[in-house]
């Protein structure tokens, strides 16, 4: 099977990744014969920021690189990736395959959203105190960046080698206004619903922003597959990035 032949998947990371943080799923999927591409959101890792940056900003951008590839591809969204992913199918659902997965989609109850959009209006008004360079400097710090892995992994035999991993590969935000952007983002938005197509969710049983009964009871009203991975947390891509590459290469062959 020549590289023009391969299936091509597109894997979108969440809040605070680049690509560097998929490619252990990345690789599992290639080395299943995929051609697999993790491009780094706007702002994040090597790509330059856009203007304007909201939620349809990042819809228009996905359009746009995704109309770049000669056949059209699968796609893959994780966290915040699967907010942006969700909301583009909304628009353009043709772009892409039948098949889509989305890893630890974002889902609240009312009362939930309601508690995430207070809580992104207290964080965001207590970093704004602090001048920009100190704000950037706290964002991006060992110490902020070990408390979001802990937060989110639960699998401690691996903790010490996630919040390394998460540290290399989550402060490369271009700015602190644009980061504030995208908590903005993954705080008062939430994964769609996408219609006309076959969605898995995987989500970890001990995932701390989505509970995992909620992902399946909203799966089940939407008639979309639902995938539990037992003792992992929000960050699957590192916790499990074997298995997770294992479960979407076998929904998209079944």
């Amino acid at each position: 099977m020549t590289e023009d032949t391969k299936p091509t998947i597109v894997l979108l990371h969440g809040l605070r990744g680049t690509h560097q943080g998929m490619s252990a799923v990345a690789r599992g999927l290639e080395v299943r014969g995929y051609n697999v591409l993790t491009p780094d959101l706007p702002g994040s890792g090597d790509e330059a920021d856009i203007s304007n940056k909201d939620l349809n900003a990042y819809v228009e951008w996905l359009h746009e690189y995704i109309s770049k590839i000669p056949h059209k591809p699968y796609i893959i969204g994780h966290s915040m990736g699967s907010i942006i992913v969700s909301h583009y199918l909304e628009k353009y659902p043709d772009d892409v395959r039948k098949k889509v997965v989305l890893l630890s989609p974002i889902f609240r109850t009312r009362a939930g959203q309601k508690n995430s959009n207070f809580m992104y209006a207290f964080t965001s008004g207590a970093l704004h105190i602090l001048p920009k360079r100190p704000r950037y400097k706290l964002m991006k710090s060992k110490l902020v960046s070990f408390c979001i892995s802990h937060y989110l992994t639960v699998d401690r035999k691996q903790q010490k080698q996630i919040d390394q991993l998460h540290y290399l590969y989550s402060g490369r935000f271009a700015s602190a206004d644009s980061l504030l952007v995208d908590i903005e983002i993954a705080m008062k938005s939430q994964t769609k619903t996408p219609t006309n197509k076959q969605v898995l969710y995987v989500i970890g049983d001990k995932d701390r922003l989505t509970k995992a009964v909620l992902a399946h009871s909203i799966a089940a009203e939407q008639g979309a597959q639902f995938m539990e991975l037992v003792g992992t947390g929000h960050l699957l891509n590192y916790e499990r990035p074997t298995v997770v590459a294992d479960v979407i290469d076998e929904f998209i062959q079944n």
